[in-house]
């Protein structure tokens, strides 16, 4: 089994002056189902360094929740963690897919843009390209400028970004949710295990 770091939503809990790290216990399923087993990563830059050279991974996987700060988000250790876990990605050639705000981390990262959307929220709908198929959407931001490093792989009817991936590292983005669906779909689980096995064609 693969070992897959894992990043978590920042959950706000006012009544208590807490901020909790939070994590789709689905995941863990869908997982499995891949080759893999999560290992969770706390929102916390200071001790990514050691468990990362403690626990080197075989692939990274950045996770849904929280826009990103530059797009009203209110969570800026999300921010710093996926960038830190990118940094550790391209610089080792470690697998990396990013899901929903996993994906705007890696358009931002690699010097893209974001931009409004609507009718992306709770809905779904087909995407077209080298995925063609029905899937779910959780989002209020889409791509705006797609970086030159990263190759578009599909497009929702209207026209937005739905997936990419890297024209030269083991990174891959979409931004649909494998993990919400009620029967894991197949075409996901291969998806996946193709980047954790370092597929040369991972579509």
């Amino acid at each position: 089994m693969k070992r897959i770091l894992i990043s978590q939503r920042v959950d706000i809990i006012d009544d208590y002056g807490e901020r909790r790290d939070a994590l789709d216990q689905r995941w863990a399923s869908f997982l499995r189902e891949t080759g893999a087993l999560p290992f969770p990563l706390p929102n916390d830059c200071q001790s990514l360094p050691e468990i990362l050279k403690m626990f080197p991974p075989d692939g990274i996987l950045l996770t849904g929740g929280n826009n990103p700060v530059k797009y009203g988000g209110n969570a800026p250790e999300r921010d710093e963690i996926d960038a830190f876990l990118l940094d550790y990605a391209v610089t080792n050639k470690t697998p990396l897919i990013g899901v929903c705000r996993g994906m705007q981390s890696i358009i931002l990262y690699f010097g893209g843009s974001l931009k409004k959307t609507e009718g992306h929220i709770g809905v779904w709908h087909s995407v077209k390209g080298r995925i063609n198929r029905i899937v779910n959407s959780y989002h209020s931001l889409t791509t705006d400028i797609v970086p030159p490093c990263l190759e578009v792989i599909s497009y929702s009817m209207d026209g937005m970004v739905e997936s990419a991936k890297h024209s030269t590292l083991p990174i891959m983005t979409i931004m649909w949710h494998p993990e919400r669906e009620e029967a894991f779909n197949k075409e996901d689980i291969e998806l996946f295990r193709n980047i954790w096995n370092r597929k040369a064609e991972i579509i």
